[in-house]
């Protein structure tokens, strides 16, 4: 069926209410009640035809045009109801992110004097905007925060507490660091507008091209570590690296994002890794201790992450099991270096008490 001939759209509730209605209706689909296909369709046709929305249309969307297909689909895709109410909200929450900031007060105000270009980035803790200064011409990258991170204390307190953190990021100037320039409120959602690097992160560019050679892995790790060094000098600890929290471009310049999100950090590390009695992905970068406790406040968990990412760079997988050490003895990496990333990753007391430390051996290589 061409986009054309779907059915049109009536004019009634506002975008925002008709997204949270659609999924409703596909989570009532999804668990074995009904979603009449017409309804489906309409809103089908409102996220399709919508270009605000281009870059977080739902996959199934593509493929399903009617309830029914969706039911087959959400079926295939996860055994279990509470499974398949994780996949609808991971589809379409994006949608409700970017229809909730068009439409917070204040967004009328920033859009005065900036043009958002598109969404270049989105995830747990929100969305990421590409924006043009309509005078200056000049790029920048506005993350906007999603409610999730900031209600969780039913007050104002969690708010007054992420700006209290955001205030340290304006310390952080380091040609390996994002900048960041301003801070403030949409509606009652927090964001933060900063340097916008044209790059890819590390995970983009491990699966586009394979892992780093050992050359060029010192090079990268020079500069992260050094990044890292200058934050831990002015007392902010990241506690959440991880590959896709470095960016890089050629010719070998890095960024490493998201500093100050320690108020967000303490519930989401704990729902992240402990959820199945197992680490996820990202999981493998952050340090045991951490796990244990998301709320330690000490330097060298970030030398752990730190560790764990150039372990990854060289093997494109992150450091997994007990024996995770023999990969890269199989790939012949210098022992050196295997040196470095084991003391990186040894239990707290026996890792680099610092970056320093911890460049001063890079530097010997």
């Amino acid at each position: 069926m061409k986009l054309d001939n779907l059915p049109i759209i009536e004019n009634e509730d506002d975008l925002l209410l008709q997204m949270e209605q659609f999924k409703m209706g596909l989570v009532s689909r999804a668990t074995g009640g009904d979603f009449d296909t017409k309804e489906y369709s309409r809103f089908r046709k409102l996220i399709l035809t919508n270009p605000n929305l281009e870059k977080v249309v739902p996959r199934f969307l593509k493929v399903c045009r009617t309830s029914d297909e969706f039911w087959g689909w959400i079926k295939a895709e996860a055994p279990s109801y509470g499974e398949r109410r994780i996949i609808i909200a991971n589809e379409i929450n994006p949608i409700l992110e970017i229809l909730e900031y068009e439409n917070g007060e204040g967004a009328l105000e920033f859009s005065k004097n900036y043009e958002e270009k598109e969404v270049i980035g989105h995830g747990g803790f929100g969305m990421v905007y590409l924006y043009e200064h309509r005078l200056l011409k000049l790029d920048f990258a506005v993350k906007v925060f999603a409610p999730a991170f900031y209600e969780s204390g039913g007050n104002e307190k969690e708010l007054e507490r992420f700006f209290q953190e955001a205030r340290i990021l304006f310390k952080l100037n380091h040609p390996s660091i994002i900048k960041v320039y301003d801070a403030g409120l949409i509606g009652k959602r927090p964001f933060i507008r900063m340097e916008y690097f044209d790059g890819k992160n590390l995970n983009q560019i491990l699966q586009e091209y394979g892992s780093l050679s050992t050359d060029k892995s010192i090079i990268a790790m020079s500069n992260i570590v050094e990044a890292i060094k200058h934050a831990h000098c002015s007392n902010v600890i990241h506690r959440d690296l991880k590959p896709s929290n470095i960016m890089a471009a050629t010719p070998n310049k890095f960024r490493v994002i998201d500093f100050g999100l320690g108020i967000f950090i303490e519930n989401e590390l704990h729902s992240r890794l402990t959820k199945t009695g197992s680490q996820t992905i990202s999981g493998y970068y952050n340090a045991p201790e951490l796990v244990a406790n998301p709320k330690l406040i000490d330097k060298r968990s970030d030398i752990y992450s730190l560790g764990a990412i150039w372990y990854t760079m060289l093997s494109n997988q992150p450091p997994a099991g007990s024996n995770f050490m023999n990969v890269l003895k199989s790939m012949n990496v210098p022992n050196d270096i295997m040196n470095i990333i084991g003391k990186c990753l040894s239990p707290i007391e026996e890792r680099y008490a610092d970056c320093k430390e911890l460049l001063d051996d890079i530097i010997k290589l």
